[in-house]
């Protein structure tokens, strides 16, 4: 019976009132968490799902084009070339836009594969459909991990309101990472370790860094799950091999993936990355064009600051976990904590990334909210919805000096949460930091650290050395210059190739004076002769063309210029403005061919146009002898590029050009002027060098010495100095030009026979 108050009524006890109040106050924030969710689903059906449906942005291009390469039987090793690849988008005939493979694994490709028969923005669309179901089946693993609530899960989930827009709107990936992430996590937390490795191991195959988790494994001595891994990571590679080849994949380990490791994949100062590793780039290392003005220009203090401050994050988040069974609420945020970590130290994180940020917020609020912490799990919402957010507003895109601190907002709110989610571990962590640092476990982590930051420095003062030595000798500095190659020189010019941010065009160097033609079209490797007022230039759309047009006066419109030759690329023309050197692909295998320009002045009847060597070599690029009378080309029969010589005149019998059988790959061949001496660029452990060589001696010397790229030589008419393309300082294959003096016969400590 119910107690009787002083009126004569009955009195409810406390806790029973407590009771009937519950029900209204639930009730309250279900509706105030049901509003959220509808403002949330809202904005991402309105900034994301509908723009991304009705649009063909950046990035899924890419895929998509891989996959149809790929399809089609095209080789995969030069998917990395910026240019090559640019021109097989072009050759499709579909809207037009940039293209670039850098940095994503050949495995990418295969999600995409069974859309790549479709138009682009079909199969986009089609992409878009499979991401919403990925986010549907991640969001129904989520609930059967936590106690959270689909209206909860929800809500987090669509607090990454950026991450997901982005990933959405540019047709990325990382939802199918985010979904396998969480299916691992599902998988690991069922008692299925093997096959949560499993899963982490095909993650990895698609983006780099799920890979990480090898060291969380290790830390939590969870074998099957590390053998899961590693097996499987075994069988994927073996099957990439399989369906790409060995040389795509030689390509992308040894000269793709130890750049992007290092954040120089594409522009490694770009304030977009919001990483501690461009941040630092930006602070201490100077490129003339991409960061002119940095705090100060102390490489050594990069390459200390970079590991130590990785190394730091690193050691602190594994040490604050444990390696002995923990209760299950403990091993989620030590999972989720762990993802937050990877993409921290990620050096190029966009912001499609950050949906796999989605895991760790569910995660870490489930385990706090578990615990009664509602303030701690509001202040960590808090804070990864921050980190979610769009920053462009407030970033700055060229600071300078201390101003750099500025431009990373996106980089101190991640930071922020990966604080908080280290003091959340350290506070629920048993015995105390301070008697754990005394014990052996604390020695092995410091050691460990120890060790990082010293093999981390190694490696970048290894790295960083020659990469500067190039700064004073560029030859045009134009602020935010994406890329700068094949140059080709008369008496008075200097015309390249260059890359803005809407397509590939032209640009000349002339007395001090830098000016740029805009065919409207992409533009590769224009050619000129010395004493002519034309030059001749590759334009690309369904299939390349190679067209005159005037160095002087206006520029007439693409399709009235004089077309030269069909189904042409790369142009070379002799140093008597006679022939016409060219390349035709078929499957992405080159064949080289000669036009005579002046077939009037010929008494012997012939073909405007000859093949002098057939697809079987895979030419890449090719240059005439002083005399005009003979051709030296690279071609890639097998693997490496081998050099090899043709005649113009007569029957043309290809020889190979080789002064000694032990040559390492060479391409970019350039005889000087004088016909003394050849420049060329050959394979050096991942990287192409700049060398010379006398003709007849078979004696090397190598004029560039970075663990950087240095291409495509240029002689002055001289015969003293060289104009070649470095992305020494930049990021892989985006690069400026520089000149070297050459001293012929000159005996140096360079000089060095090939080996």
């Amino acid at each position: 019976m119910p107690e009787s108050d002083s009126q004569g009524g009955s009195r409810i006890p406390t806790q029973q009132t407590s009771i009937l109040n519950l029900p209204h106050r639930f009730s309250k924030t279900a509706g105030l968490e049901s509003l959220l969710l509808c403002v949330l689903l809202a904005l991402f059906v309105w900034r994301a799902f509908i723009p991304a449906w009705s649009s063909l942005n950046t990035d899924f291009p890419n895929y998509y084009l891989t996959a149809r390469l790929y399809r089609q039987g095209y080789p995969m090793d030069r998917v990395y070339d910026w240019i090559w690849f640019q021109r097989q988008w072009d050759h499709t005939g579909f809207e037009r836009r940039l293209v670039a493979y850098i940095p994503l694994t050949l495995f990418s490709a295969l999600p995409v594969l069974p859309l790549c028969s479709l138009p682009p923005l079909q199969a986009k669309r089609g992409w878009l459909v499979i991401n919403l179901v990925l986010l549907g089946l991640a969001a129904y693993l989520l609930s059967r991990i936590t106690k959270l609530g689909w209206r909860r899960i929800l809500i987090l989930t669509f607090l990454a309101t950026f991450p997901l827009r982005t990933n959405f709107l540019f047709g990325q990936q990382h939802l199918l990472v985010f979904f396998l992430l969480t299916l691992a996590a599902w998988f690991y937390f069922s008692q299925r370790p093997a096959s949560s490795g499993a899963i982490l191991a095909l993650a990895a195959a698609l983006k780099l860094y799920p890979a990480l988790l090898v060291f969380y494994f290790l830390r939590k001595r969870q074998w099957r799950a590390l053998t899961g891994l590693v097996l499987t990571g075994l069988g994927l590679a073996g099957l990439s091999l399989l369906l790409f080849g060995m040389e795509a994949h030689r390509v992308y380990l040894v000269e793709v993936l130890p750049r992007v490791t290092r954040g120089e994949g594409l522009d490694p100062y770009n304030v977009h990355w919001q990483s501690l590793t461009a941040l630092l780039h930006r602070l201490f290392i100077s490129e003339p064009e991409l960061n002119p003005q940095p705090l100060l220009h102390l490489p050594a203090v990069y390459a200390v600051l970079q590991p130590l401050c990785q190394a730091l994050l690193l050691v602190s988040f594994l040490w604050l976990m444990s390696d002995a069974p923990r209760a299950p609420g403990r091993e989620k945020l030590e999972y989720g904590s762990y993802v937050a970590l990877l993409l921290i130290l990620s050096p190029n994180p966009a912001s499609y990334h950050f949906c796999a940020l989605i895991l760790t917020a569910v995660l870490a609020t489930d385990y706090l909210l578990a615990r009664g912490l509602r303030t701690h799990a509001g202040a960590l919402v808090t804070l990864y919805g921050l980190a979610s957010l769009s920053h462009a507003r407030w970033m700055m895109t060229s600071p300078t000096g201390w101003s750099n601190f500025l431009a990373f907002p996106r980089l101190y709110a991640l930071l922020a949460f990966a604080l908080f989610l280290l003091w959340t571990l350290a506070g629920s962590s048993s015995p105390s930091l301070a008697s754990r640092l005394r014990t052996r476990e604390g020695v092995v982590f410091t050691l460990v650290f120890v060790g990082i930051v010293a093999t981390g420095t190694w490696s970048n003062l290894r790295h960083l050395k020659g990469q500067f030595a190039n700064y004073g000798a560029r030859l045009a500095v134009t602020p935010g210059s994406q890329m700068e190659i094949h140059p080709t020189i008369s008496a008075d010019k200097v015309v390249f190739t260059t890359l803005n941010r809407e397509r590939y065009g032209v640009s000349m160097l002339a007395a001090g004076a830098l000016s740029q033609f805009d065919f409207g079209v992409d533009a590769f490797h224009p050619a000129l002769v010395p004493g002519l007022p034309e030059a001749w230039v590759e334009l690309a759309s369904i299939r390349s063309r190679i067209v005159r047009f005037p160095l002087s006066g206006p520029l007439p419109p693409a399709n009235q210029l004089p077309v030269e030759v069909e189904d042409g690329e790369q142009p070379v023309v002799s140093p008597d403005g006679r022939w016409l050197l060219f390349i035709r692909e078929q499957q992405g295998r080159g064949s080289l061919w000669i036009k005579d320009l002046r077939p009037e002045e010929t008494t012997v009847p012939s073909k405007v146009e000859r093949r002098l060597a057939g697809d079987e070599f895979n030419v890449l690029d090719a240059t005439f002898s002083p005399d005009s009378r003979g051709v030296l080309f690279s071609a890639q029969r097998e693997t490496q590029p081998e050099p090899f010589s043709v005649s113009v005149v007569g029957n043309p019998r290809v020889v190979a050009a080789k002064p000694q059988s032990d040559w390492p790959a060479t391409r970019y061949p350039a005889f000087s002027p004088d016909g003394a001496w050849l420049a060329f660029s050959w394979y050096q452990r991942g990287t192409w060098q700049l060398c010379l060589t006398k003709m007849g001696s078979g004696t090397v010397r190598q004029l560039t010495h970075g663990d950087c790229n240095s291409i495509t030589p240029a002689w002055l008419p001289d015969s003293q100095t060289i104009v070649y393309a470095t992305d020494c300082g930049r990021g892989l294959g985006m690069t400026a030009l520089a000149s070297t003096p050459v001293i012929p016969g000159g005996q140096t400590e360079e000089s060095k026979q090939p080996h």
